[in-house]
């Protein structure tokens, strides 16, 4: 009969504990676990970037339709701007803003506003948001709107 670790006849025990290739095999797989994790951490906070930068973006469209609403309607024109970074704390990117007028007076006098706010994101590329309105011409006629 074999003799087991302790002396006593008998079946012998494996011994205990991790052997090197389980070792490894967990190691493999917790890299490919904390790769992962690292990847999507990258992505996040590269959506959370856009995601700041596109409200910003509708921000100033909705501030820039809040002005013109404030205007004489007489004088409300198309035109565009710029607001840089800098210019104002807490903006991550340069914005340029432009808006669009048209002129109706059917079933009353009223005028259609659009403004459009382009930046570039950290990867380059073009993004755009667009805030629409119609602004009524309340004091000549009362406003319709089908």
């Amino acid at each position: 009969m074999a003799a087991c670790r302790h002396g006593r006849p008998g079946r012998a025990r494996p011994a205990a504990g991790f052997g090197l290739l389980e070792v490894l095999i967990t190691m493999v797989i917790l890299a490919g676990g904390l790769l992962a994790i690292g990847g999507m951490y990258v992505k996040i906070m590269r959506e959370s970037g856009v995601s700041r930068q596109r409200i910003e973006a509708l921000t100033l469209a909705q501030t820039k339709l809040e002005e013109l609403r404030a205007q004489a309607f007489s004088t409300l024109t198309s035109a565009s701007d710029t607001v840089a970074a800098s210019a104002v704390a807490g903006r991550s990117a340069d914005y340029q803003r432009s808006w669009s007028i048209s002129s109706f007076t059917s079933p009353a006098t009223y005028k259609a506003v659009t403004v459009t706010v382009t930046w570039a994101d950290s990867q380059g590329q073009t993004q755009s948001a667009a805030v629409s309105s119609r602004i009524g011409n309340v004091g000549s006629t009362a406003l319709v709107i089908p």
